[in-house]
């Protein structure tokens, strides 16, 4: 018995030593096997494409506007994430805004979206489009849905001054089948 165990042993350690060195080939024939498909590279969805375009266009000739930096970095082909830096002249203020844009191929999608999306400590604060907005200028007409989640963390906006080292401006927005997530905060000018 225990002669059988050590050529079993010593069978299995010349079997895995020859595997390791490569000594081994293939019985199985290539013939029939179907070369592997080019990895196709992804294409980015056209109407999101034309919207970062397009708000990109209106904040760069945006005279309140003075950009610092306006990057994309495309997470998949249906969602972007933007880090756009502004000093607004009205306010005299620098801002940072870190953005994700969604399009959904539908927009009751994005709606099933919003509504799994924690908003308890968010107020709908709109649901008016405002007056020639970058949606209406990619599409041609304003968004059915419009909707504007507003909330806020440390020293508010209005009313108080800012505590920069705080202050956080959180805003989800939906226009039809879009949804953008935009936390905004002060920097030091």
């Amino acid at each position: 018995m225990k002669s059988k165990l050590t050529a079993i042993t010593i069978l299995s350690l010349v079997i895995a030593s020859l595997l390791v060195a490569g000594c081994t080939t293939s019985t199985t024939s290539n013939t029939n096997q179907t070369p592997s498909a080019t990895p196709s590279i992804a294409t980015h969805d056209a109407f999101l494409e034309k919207y970062l375009t397009e708000y990109k266009n209106r904040t760069y000739t945006n005279e309140n506007l003075s950009m610092k930096a306006f990057e994309v970095t495309w997470i998949n082909s249906t969602s972007a994430s933007l880090q756009k830096t502004y000093f607004n002249k009205s306010q005299n203020l620098t801002w940072s805004n870190a953005e994700t844009l969604i399009v959904f191929p539908t927009t009751q999608d994005a709606t099933n979206y919003l509504k799994a999306v924690n908003k308890t400590a968010y107020s709908l604060v709109n649901t008016s489009y405002p007056v020639e907005g970058t949606y209406q200028n990619v599409t041609g007409h304003t968004p059915e849905i419009y909707r504007e989640y507003v909330w806020r963390e440390g020293v508010p906006l209005e009313g108080a001054p800012l505590n920069i080292s705080e202050y956080k401006h959180h805003t989800i927005f939906q226009l039809d089948n879009l949804v953008r997530i935009v936390t905004a905060k002060l920097l030091p000018n």
